[in-house]
């Protein structure tokens, strides 16, 4: 596995799951499917493939958690600037919401901030396992399709 084309892909990766997880509007839709975690790690196994020329299957996995974790960590470091995480879904329904609405929702104890964002960590990598599973047998050109 080339070590320039497996970071160059995850980083890529998880920018792309990070700007359609936090982009207003864009991530409605990850809201609704979580096309965003999982279509961003499937992305980076098909630039890893691109960009290295071989793939295995067990190899989309590692490119996905990786993605993922990247895209997490990406995440929660953007979370102190209120752009993603907790923060971030605050701000963006300060525009939507009455304020006396979300007077409580600013109630919220740093821990429990802490433990929200840390659950989105984890859920970056999640996803982003399962989106790198499939570009891995979306990718495989050494798959075998059985014909009916």
């Amino acid at each position: 596995m080339n070590d320039k084309n497996l970071w160059l892909a995850c980083l890529s990766g998880a920018v792309l799951t990070t700007v359609v997880s936090n982009v207003p509007y864009v991530d409605m839709v990850n809201f609704l499917c979580f096309a965003g975690f999982w279509g961003g790690a499937i992305f980076s196994v098909w630039l890893f493939r691109r960009l290295n020329g071989t793939l295995a299957a067990r190899q989309g996995i590692r490119i996905g958690l990786l993605t993922g974790l990247l895209a997490g960590i990406l995440g929660f470091a953007l979370s102190f600037l209120g752009v993603a995480g907790l923060q971030g879904t605050m701000n963006e329904l300060a525009n939507v919401v009455p304020a006396e609405d979300l007077q409580e929702a600013g109630d919220i104890p740093l821990w429990g901030v802490m433990i929200f964002n840390v659950c989105g960590v984890i859920f970056n990598i999640i996803f982003g396992m399962i989106g790198g599973w499939l570009g891995g047998i979306i990718f495989n050109p050494n798959r075998k399709i059985e014909k009916m």
